[in-house]
């Protein structure tokens, strides 16, 4: 008989995904989906080979609206490859707010990239992170 082990009930919840590793050395990148998210981890549905050990900066396109729109940062290990998806464990996570006008503008591109820079209306620290929408993925 086949025992459970995880430790975290998995959800099944399909997000918009886009990822790279975190050497510098071998930068890759790429885009995926959400297969399911854990409070330990996500399985990522994705056209790249990614192989087990390496290391990647993900992030989630939230569903939740707050004044524009919530994106999920997490970093940790790929524990599990296979030929169309991995899975990955994390080690650290934050959830980030972004403008919704940068996603509006990036509607009608397949793939498209934009820059915010500026300080949030909290803090006088300036910040810069790059955004680009996710294109669906064929199966």
């Amino acid at each position: 008989m086949f025992t459970e082990r995880r430790s975290a009930v998995r959800y099944p919840i399909v997000l918009n995904a886009r990822y790279q590793t975190l050497r510098k050395r071998s930068r890759c990148c790429g885009i995926g989906r959400t297969v399911n998210i854990s409070s330990h981890g996500f399985l990522i549905a994705s056209e790249d080979n990614i192989p087990v050990g390496v290391r990647l900066e993900v992030y989630v396109e939230w569903p939740a609206l707050l004044d524009g729109a919530i994106e999920l940062l997490a970093t940790g290990a790929v524990v599990r490859a296979r030929e169309s998806s991995f899975a990955l464990e994390l080690s650290r996570y934050e959830f980030r707010t972004t403008k919704r006008k940068f996603r509006a503008a990036a509607a009608g591109a397949s793939q498209t990239a934009a820059t915010a820079t500026g300080a949030s209306e909290t803090s006088d620290v300036p910040t810069a992170i790059a955004r680009f929408l996710v294109p669906e993925l064929s199966t």
